[in-house]
């Protein structure tokens, strides 16, 4: 019974025109492109880990600025300084020793990724050291930490408290009023310094690609990041031209949606590019140590001062690796800034439409073509939109995203093929019902019968001989041609009620007009024959044709 059910319901799927078929699909297929990609974003997925095997497998990369030299507090440095210091965190005079060393040098910024958010209530003459050398500093640049903005409403920091975190002079003609939730710097000559948040703001799934280089807050104010705030000072083109763009990005969009202001991280080609020079080396020098060869000298740099010992837990997984310390995505950021490297996603709209056109473009290929000639595009087409993406990812300036494209041309070709297995079965299966008057009509062509004939075929037959069926030798219900005699290769019959292959034959001929067709005559299929008996009846008179056919290309 269920069986019976199968191949009834497959048989009414299978008679369906293709027309309403590829229109139901295409609708069916754009449906689920717009709830995915604005609601569900099950495809996210899939694009974010093709978009990480893309950036690992780049080719080149922008070169790195030399200018960016990170003081590195690594696991060595850690060790060094236990014995004089305790675990971290240290006393802060030894990171004011360490600021006023290289403020002497005239570096370009000191960047610090390290928030002074609390009190040394065990050494309070560290705090106040660090903040006399804050306030000496002529070229640092000091870290907030922002917290989420649904708890804006219950903070009381506005920008007449941390002036230099906003966008200065460029956010609004007047002051800020609205709050802002962050986690401020403890020491007020380091909270009056330039200052910048250093959040990295992942993906769904936990993984950094993008950077947040400006905030809009509720009332318009705009605070920026701690890049911005070192690209402020170094280049203030740069910084124009960052605000420039984050000013034309609509502000509805970014209010419904936070990453509408973020930027896609344009990668260098490691997780470890930039010069490191150890903590404790720089340390023992500025403390009035001898001269280490190891510590490069600082003039005209952009030093960076973090920490990538992994006991700090000061890491997150990005495209290039798994456990990136935190200071290198910052440098990355700054180095992104200082040299104008935006790389422009396209919207979703567009990603939606682009797919849809796709879906869509197949449709209408396979309804004036055939469903078999989009064999090689099942492989072709989604490498190629791949492989557009990649190139891509080689500018500096767009990433062309077309994973959904990719994947829904795959899909829809699989659903494309499954249906033209299940036609295939349904009219060169089955013979068609005995009591109708049957009747064989041969043909012989001048080369083996393609996927193409038939689809032409099946199409004529479901729109004049709907009770008509294709006989063949070769023919298996599959979306190949197995060549098991190859003697008949060339052979076709048609069997259905002698009525319908009278009115059908010449439109049935006129279907595969690119082939040369010799025909027989219609024969006659003898009644009230058993299903076993009419389908030996059938592949008898079959074969009585074919031979006829072909006995004066032999004689």
């Amino acid at each position: 019974m269920a069986a019976a059910l199968e191949r009834a319901v497959l048989a009414r799927l299978a008679s369906w025109s293709d027309r309403r078929v590829l229109v139901g699909l295409v609708l069916a297929f754009s449906l689920w492109v717009i709830v995915d990609v604005f609601f569900l974003g099950v495809s996210g997925g899939i694009a974010q880990s093709t978009y990480d095997t893309m950036v690992r497998s780049r080719l080149t990369t922008a070169a790195h600025d030399e200018r960016i030299v990170i003081v590195d507090i690594d696991e060595a440095a850690l060790a060094r300084m236990a014995p004089e210091f305790g675990r971290w965190p240290w006393p802060r005079d030894t990171l004011a020793t360490v600021l006023d060393h290289i403020e002497s040098q005239q570096p370009a910024a000191v960047v610090w990724d390290i928030v002074f958010s609390d009190a040394d209530r065990l050494s309070p003459g560290g705090d106040a050291a660090m903040d006399q050398a804050a306030q000496r500093s002529k070229h640092s640049h000091f870290s907030v930490v922002r917290l989420p903005k649904v708890n804006d409403d219950k903070s009381d920091l506005q920008q007449k408290h941390l002036p230099s975190l906003w966008a200065q002079g460029r956010s609004a003609d007047s002051a800020s009023e609205a709050t802002v939730a962050l986690i401020p710097p403890v020491l007020p000559h380091v909270a009056a310094q330039p200052l910048g948040y250093n959040n990295g703001y992942v993906d769904h799934d936990g993984m950094l690609r993008r950077y947040r280089y400006f905030e809009r807050l509720k009332d318009g104010g705009i605070i920026q990041s701690l890049p911005m705030s070192v690209t402020q000072s170094v280049d203030p083109a740069a910084y124009d031209y960052w605000f420039a763009q984050f000013k034309e990005k609509p502000v509805q969009s970014r209010e419904h949606d936070d990453t509408q202001g973020d930027t896609l991280i344009h990668w260098r080609k490691t997780a470890t590019t930039y010069q490191r020079v150890n903590f404790a080396d720089v340390f023992e020098q500025a403390d009035g140590g001898t001269a280490n060869p190891k510590v490069p000298s600082m003039a005209g740099k952009i030093v960076i001062i973090g920490a990538t010992a992994p006991s700090l837990h000061d890491t997150h997984p990005t495209p290039l690796s798994g456990t990136q310390a935190g200071v290198e995505s910052l440098a990355t950021g700054i180095d992104n800034a200082l040299h104008r490297r935006a790389i422009w996603e396209l919207p979703k709209w567009a990603g939606a439409v682009m797919a849809i056109l796709m879906c869509a473009g197949i449709a209408w290929w396979s309804h004036h073509r055939s469903v078999s000639s989009l064999a090689p595009a099942m492989l072709v087409l989604p490498g190629v939109l791949l492989g557009i993406g990649f190139v891509s990812l080689h500018t500096e300036h767009v990433f062309i995203d077309l994973h959904l494209s990719a994947g829904l041309a795959v899909l829809f070709l699989a659903v494309l093929k499954f249906w033209y297995l299940m036609r295939k079965r349904h009219w060169c299966g089955d013979l068609p019902d005995p009591t109708k008057n049957l009747a064989v009509l041969t043909w012989e062509a001048d080369k083996t019968w393609g996927d193409d004939q038939l689809d032409r075929l099946m199409m004529c037959l479901q729109a004049q001989a709907p009770d008509c069926r294709l006989v063949s030798l070769d023919l298996t219900p599959s979306d190949q041609m197995a060549k098991r005699w190859r003697p008949f290769a060339t052979c076709l019959a048609i069997v259905g009620p002698a009525e319908q292959l009278q009115s059908a034959q010449a439109s049935l001929l006129q279907s595969v007009q690119s082939l040369k067709v010799r025909q027989g005559a219609i024969v006659q299929v003898p009644d009230g024959l058993t299903a076993l008996s009419l389908r030996r009846a059938v592949s008898h008179l079959a074969l009585q044709g074919w031979t006829r056919l072909q006995e004066p290309a032999s004689t």
